[in-house]
């Protein structure tokens, strides 16, 4: 990487700069695999093409990649960073293959990765398509997705597992609706559970739509399954008893 683009990341991006600063090894584990070389030109490009102003410090991070809070154009922004180097091939092709949006795209062990986030992207456009409440698809390049950022100032949105107590039984029934409209939109989330909803402002927030099939994906019927045995769990603990049946049949599936 030349020394101009090097010195200009590092300044525009707060937690690589931070990452450099440390002196040890075992210090520099925190963004292990997210700063490599490919990942920092992409951000290089976003920067440049001025989706991205910033990249101000971390939100959440996951195995499969972390998401920072940025600003952006018109204020702040989420930036989803898909990690190239623990990008699990097999894993991730079983929802790729099948689905014919991306039957025309070439991909191998060192791209698959770059397909993972365009089918997030993809996904979170024709989820809001239909009007479910999934984070607003900004930007894209490569590994790297730019998102409406849930939250304020002080906080970003939590998820719905670590306010679990604080909710009520109306919450239940506006995942239910959220639930009905991606069954309008023909896609399947796959992941559903408390674990990838956020809670802002008494709404619901779907994320983490990466895995995501169309209704006719050979995964399609399994991954429904899941994911009503998965929110009939939830929703007994917000007081709301239903069976994955009566669920079901609730959000037009049966």
């Amino acid at each position: 990487m030349k020394k101009d683009m090097e010195e200009y990341l590092y300044e525009k991006i707060v937690p690589y700069r931070e990452e450099k600063r440390k002196k040890g090894m075992e210090d520099r584990k925190t963004y292990a695999g997210v700063f490599d070389n490919r990942t920092l030109l992409a951000f290089y490009k976003l920067l440049k093409r001025g989706t991205i102003k910033e990249v101000e410090f971390p939100i959440s991070t996951g195995k499969e990649g972390d998401v920072f809070r940025g600003i952006g154009k018109n204020g702040y922004v989420a930036i989803k960073v898909y990690r190239i180097t623990t990008a699990n091939y097999k894993g991730l092709s079983k929802f790729i293959d099948g689905d014919d949006r991306f039957a025309h795209i070439h991909k191998t062990k060192d791209t698959i990765i770059f397909v993972w986030a365009q089918k997030e992207f993809r996904n979170l456009r024709d989820f809001r398509k239909y009007g479910v409440n999934v984070p607003e698809p900004i930007d894209r390049w490569k590994n790297i997705i730019v998102m409406n950022y849930i939250g304020n100032e002080n906080m970003a949105a939590p998820l719905m597992k670590d306010v679990m107590e604080s909710l009520k039984k109306d919450m239940a029934y506006e995942i239910i609706e959220e639930m009905k409209k991606m069954h309008k939109a023909k896609l399947v989330h796959g992941d559903l559970s408390e674990y990838n909803i956020l809670v802002w402002e008494g709404k619901p927030y779907i994320i983490d739509v990466a895995q995501a099939v169309p209704l006719d994906h050979p995964l399609a019927d399994e991954l429904m399954l899941r994911d009503l045995k998965n929110m009939v769990r939830v929703f007994k603990k917000l007081g709301v008893d239903i069976s994955p049946k009566d669920l079901a049949k609730e959000i037009g599936v049966i």
